[in-house]
Parts: structure tokens; sequence; C-alpha cells
């Protein structure tokens, strides 16, 4: 009964690929999910259409007055509601934010993603003055490359603009390639449970029962 927004004012930050990954793995644990894919580009909607197996209601929205009233009735019947953005600053971006239970901002290792990274993280603030309310916001690393000089000069540069993250990184993996292409869940391997960590962060934030969990574990 949660809405998570994948939201960055860059592109090719890896939004999608974190959309898809989300979306297959609260799946594969049994959860009620539902998509909205509000990116021009319709990728993410072209994924579940080729995809085998994923009972996902997708809606591709093109008028940004659908996005709200989209996102709250897919809510009133699914336990995850996921919104892939555009990857540019837009009014959808902001209607879809503010009614966000949950914004995940991804951030690649460059100077440019850690900048629009702290711009969206900022438009997330905003929206939240805006709805009266909290928002929280998370940085999330993707294609990562971890033990290397970059990796370390990034996150320092994210710490120092005060940006929170999230503890699981997506690392630069065969895998979350293949992922578009195949429209499979993962299910083994370190892409595959990185994916489960993330998800298990997002259920320690609130933003999933732990219940679907629990039942198919049992």
């Amino acid at each position: 009964m949660s809405i998570i927004t994948l939201a960055t004012t860059k592109g090719g930050a890896g939004k999608t690929t974190l959309a898809q990954i989300i979306v297959g793995t609260a799946c594969d644990l049994g959860y009620s999910v539902a998509a909205i894919d509000g990116d021009v580009n319709g990728t993410l909607s072209d994924w579940l259409a080729r995809s085998d197996g994923l009972d996902v209601e997708c809606r591709r929205v093109s008028d940004q007055s659908e996005i709200v009233p989209a996102a709250h009735a897919l809510r009133d019947r699914n336990d995850l509601v996921v919104i892939d953005t555009a990857g540019a600053p837009s009014q959808a971006t902001l209607f879809a934010i503010g009614c966000s239970d949950l914004v995940l901002i991804p951030v690649q290792l460059s100077r440019g993603d850690v900048a629009e990274a702290a711009k969206t993280y900022n438009v997330v603030q905003s929206a939240g003055e805006m709805v009266e309310r909290k928002i929280p916001a998370r940085i999330v690393f993707t294609d990562y490359a971890p033990k290397t000089n970059i990796a370390r000069h990034v996150r320092k540069q994210v710490k120092k603009s005060g940006l929170p993250t999230m503890r699981t990184r997506l690392h630069h993996l065969v895998a979350f390639k293949e992922l578009t292409f195949s429209s499979k869940v993962l299910k083994q391997g370190t892409a595959a449970a990185q994916g489960q960590l993330l998800v298990d962060e997002i259920i320690e934030m609130g933003c999933l029962s732990l219940g679907r969990e629990m039942k198919k574990a049992s």
C-alpha cells in the first residue's frame, strides 16, 4: 500500500533498471505490485509487456494530470506501486514525488550524477513542503565499482552534500544489463542478492509489509 518513485533530473543514472529490480524482486517475494511509466521512452512498460511470469498492472502515463489519480487507484489494490519518471525536471515528476511514500534517487559514479542527485533531493524537500508532510528520499548507488578511487570520491561528495543513502549498492554487473533484455526476474547470483537486500531495506523503512515475505518464506 505504498508508492515508491524513482526520480533524477539526469538521464542515464540507472533509474529504470532500479525500477525493474524492485518490481521483479517484490513480485518474486509474493507482493502485489503495480507500475506507472511516466517516461516518454516507455522503457519500463515495454519491459513489463515482454516479461514472462510477472503479473504487474502497468499504466503508461503521458498526461501529467493522470499521475496522482493513477497512483492512488493502483495503491488501493496493490502492496506496492513503483513510478518510473522521466530523466529530466518535469511537472509530472513533481506530482509523482508529491504522492510518494519514498523517493529513490539513482547515482552512478560521476560528478554530474552527484550534482543532479542533490538537485533532485531538493525537489523532494520542496514537494514535501507543498503537501505538508515529510517525503523520505534516499540515494541508491547504481553501476557501482567497489574498492575504487572514484567510488570513494563519489561517496565522499554525497556525504558532503548531506544526501542520505541506502546501504545496498547495485554493482556494475552484467546481470543487471542482461535484465533489460531478458525481462526475467533475477533469481540467483550477486545481482539477485543485491536486489533482495534493496527490497529488504525498503521493508525496514515501512514501505512494504513483512507479511507477504514471511508467508512465502514459510
